[in-house]
């Protein structure tokens, strides 16, 4: 049976009518060399950074606390005011921004969104985003920083953590962690409730107390925005630097508009058959847009970073415009 969905349920994981697979040598969560290609990663970024994490960048550095003046960079649209050197610009007439962090080593705490949405893609939004968790372990290790992984999954399951107290913590051990993860499933009845399962997340994480320092969550942010913004202030209140790498599926940002479309809220029970109009891929896009530019201000506001990437971009793709936005580093 055709019919009209509303755009705010489309914009739920609207996808052509094929099915989903994943196969072949690109969806190995960490194929043979991943090791080694982490650290040629880490000797590209450096360069591309100029400089070096032990000189000053690092992934770990947090605002609270003492700080340590390190240095200039260009401004970039999005950079708070308060941090522009005014007398380099009255001298220079060009903005350059103040970046000071701690001396001591500090912590970087990496929330993976481990629900059922993430599946979608190909490779998918899991085995993308815990690639990249494994890198950014891996960049704040060798800067002699601390990494802590949370996997959060459902209302009713507690965050999977790595490492806990006594647990070895070398980059071998956090690749096996993230390899034994799986995600969310959904009930047979189709009884899986996304909402309120990013502010669960985010609440269990406050009252565990943990170190404070930055927080980087990776996710498809597929939640209410009101959530979303909540949780937000929920960790910046409590005294986090909070960043967030926004992964997509390339069939969410640009979703095949030919013919019929099938809308699959993999969260909710059921899926909805549905003919396109004309204007259909316009409309999406606006709301994708609108979407994302609300979790991009509701991050940028509380002073942190946003990345929006897909899940088919190279992880190479990703480190490197991260860090090349400086702030990424410190």
């Amino acid at each position: 049976m055709l019919v009209r969905m509303s755009l705010a349920g489309l914009k739920r994981f609207v996808r052509s009518l094929r099915p989903e697979k994943e196969t072949g040598a690109a969806n190995v969560l960490f194929p043979p060399g991943f090791l080694a290609s982490l650290e040629r990663l880490r000797l590209v970024a450096l360069k591309a950074i100029g400089g070096g994490l032990r000189e000053g960048h690092r992934l770990g550095a947090y605002k609270g606390g003492q700080l340590e003046f390190h240095g200039h960079r260009n401004y970039v649209p999005g950079d708070e005011l308060r941090y522009i050197d005014w007398n380099s610009f009255a001298r220079l007439d060009k903005p350059y921004i103040k970046e000071f962090a701690r001396e001591e080593a500090g912590i970087v705490h990496l929330l993976v969104d481990g629900t059922p949405s993430m599946g979608l893609g190909e490779p998918s939004k899991w085995i993308f985003a815990r690639r990249l968790a494994a890198l950014f372990a891996h960049v704040a290790l060798l800067s002699k920083d601390r990494a802590k992984l949370y996997v959060f999954k459902g209302l009713q399951d507690k965050l999977e953590i790595y490492p806990r107290s006594g647990q070895r913590a070398g980059i071998r051990q956090y690749l096996r962690f993230l390899e034994e993860q799986a995600l969310a499933r959904v009930p047979e009845n189709g009884a899986y409730e996304s909402a309120g399962t990013f502010a669960h997340a985010i609440e269990h994480f406050v009252r565990m107390q943990p170190e404070r320092g930055r927080v980087i969550v990776i996710g498809d942010f597929w939640f209410p925005e009101t959530e979303i913004i909540a949780a937000i202030g929920r960790l910046a209140g409590s005294g986090f630097d909070v960043s967030a790498i926004h992964v997509l599926a390339p069939e969410e940002i640009v979703p095949d508009a030919e013919g019929n479309l099938l809308a699959r809220a993999v969260e909710e029970s059921g899926e909805v058959e549905l003919s396109s109009s004309p204007d259909l891929p316009q409309r999406y896009a606006a709301e994708l847009e609108r979407h994302r530019r609300t979790i991009e201000d509701a991050i940028r506001r509380r002073g942190g970073l946003y990345l929006l990437e897909r899940s088919d971009t190279s992880i190479e793709h990703a480190l490197i415009g991260a860090l090349r936005q400086r702030r990424w580093v410190m």
